[in-house]
């Protein structure tokens, strides 16, 4: 009996592989499997010819079955015939496991005498990011161990490893030491600096690399990760400086680089210039409505946020849990308890998205602010999981606003038994006593909030940012 026709075709070079000519059965390794029952007649068929000793037949039911079961990968391995292990084998197992198992798979390559490829240390270093810098380090010296320590692909592992972490003084050292630099190393320099926080140096890098080698062009990731920068900077020059940069090289007709430009314009106040960009767009996805709806919001404009929402459905377009966070929001800020409530009864019941504690701390925001604090009150009491002290800040904050004692001291006595940090909780119910006149309750509750029966506010901090020097981008 024929094997089942795989639902797309193979890969072209499959077509002229002797070994898939001759065993048809083999082809549905070469396609992504929904379940490891799809990948059982072909180990089946594997064992039965033989062609399981074949290290390349190996190697690819280690990586069809890994993305799906590692524990049956593992299982796998372990009754493999020495001859059929490769570098590719433990590769595949290596980039899907967590720290430990990958250093240990390695340590078990090594001692079955499989030697390493110019892949498996990035896959390895990959696995391991974001541990401590003393493993990092000794991933690093592993590199120049087996002679790949100055290899593009383990460097730009490392600058990734040594960023994630906190070791950014390593990942430059590492950085300036290449001798050659792919779009794939500038970028991930890039990122890095991002995720640091370190917004001003992420430009630098970028400005850098364009004039450091023509032969290095910025693809959708570069952009994507300066915007990034230009937003943690709020520097509209910046973000218009970019934006003619990406339509110089042609860039701006990806939909992934106008969703981040968008985005990237809100974050800095070009509220006009991400309106005109979205206005423009004639391919638009859930993430280019989101991004505007978002820009919309947090720039006071609520109304036209929720007409753009509704606008988003009647082109076809479903939410996910971030654009309901985002719509909810602006309804809240907008004063649209009609429009939100709405907004949030559709939810599960027409777009099967699961209300999360996010959407529950807007819709109890969105009460606040409108006064309506009995109804946030009974809102939080029907909250499938524990209200968290965003949440009851909220509301709290809001009892203060409206002297409403009753509901505040409720709502402090939930904060005490639920939160293990209070903030400045015992604070606002003590300006609600204030306000009626009940010194002797303000007394009581500051002398709490002075013996630390009440966990105080931690000490805040204070930055002034100097002006950022504008150089083109």
């Amino acid at each position: 009996m024929a094997p089942p026709r795989p639902s797309s075709p193979p890969p072209a070079w499959a077509a002229a592989n002797a070994l898939f000519r001759r065993h048809r059965r083999l082809l549905p390794l070469l396609l992504p499997a929904a379940s490891l029952r799809d990948i059982l007649p072909v180990l089946s068929y594997s064992l039965v010819s033989g062609l399981v000793r074949n290290p390349f037949v190996a190697s690819r039911l280690l990586l069809a079955s890994s993305g799906l079961s590692l524990p049956f990968s593992l299982l796998l391995l372990s009754h493999l015939p020495a001859s059929s292990l490769s570098p590719f084998s433990f590769n595949s197992l290596i980039r899907a496991a967590p720290p430990g198992l990958a250093l240990r798979l390695f340590d078990q390559m090594r001692r079955q005498y499989v030697p390493p490829d110019t892949y498996t240390l990035p896959f390895l270093i990959r696995a391991c990011s974001g541990s401590d810098p003393l493993l990092c380090q000794a991933l690093h010296g592993q590199g120049f161990r087996l002679g790949y320590g100055c290899h593009l692909f383990t460097q730009t592992a490392l600058v990734n490893m040594y960023f994630a972490c906190g070791s950014v003084v390593a990942a430059c050292k590492v950085f300036e030491e290449m001798p050659a630099r792919d779009v794939v190393a500038w970028t991930g320099m890039v990122s890095g600096y991002v995720d640091s926080g370190m917004y001003l140096k992420a430009v630098e890098v970028f400005q850098e690399m364009r004039c450091a080698d023509d032969l290095v062009w910025p693809n959708e990731a570069t952009v994507v990760s300066v915007a990034s920068a230009c937003a943690g900077l709020g520097s509209l020059e910046y973000a218009k400086g970019l934006h003619s940069y990406v339509e110089k090289i042609g860039l701006e007709r990806e939909l992934i680089v106008r969703n981040t430009l968008v985005d990237m314009y809100g974050k800095c106040g070009g509220i006009e210039s991400a309106r005109g960009l979205f206005c423009l767009m004639q391919e638009k996805d859930l993430h280019s409505w989101t991004a505007m709806i978002s820009v919309l919001a947090s720039h006071g404009h609520g109304k036209e946020a929720v007409a753009l929402f509704f606008s988003m459905l009647e082109a076809g377009v479903h939410p996910d849990s971030t654009t309901f966070i985002v719509v909810l929001s602006a309804c809240s800020h907008a004063g649209l308890v009609d429009e939100g409530i709405h907004v949030f009864n559709t939810m599960e019941s027409e777009y099967h998205v699961s209300p999360s504690i996010k959407h529950y701390g807007c819709m109890v925001d969105l009460f606040s602010r409108a006064g309506l604090i009995h109804r946030a009150y009974e809102f939080i009491s029907t909250m499938p999981f524990e209200p968290n002290l965003e949440i009851l800040g909220a509301l709290l904050s809001a009892c203060s606003i409206n002297n409403e004692l009753e509901i505040g001291e409720l709502v402090l006595n939930k904060i005490e038994s639920v939160c293990s940090y209070k903030g400045g909780a015992g604070v606002l119910l003590s300006n609600i006593y204030a306000n009626q006149n009940l010194w002797q309750e303000v007394d009581t509750i500051r002398r709490k909030i002075r013996t630390e029966a009440i966990a105080r506010k931690p000490p805040g901090q204070s930055l002034i940012a100097t002006e950022v020097p504008y150089t083109s981008l």
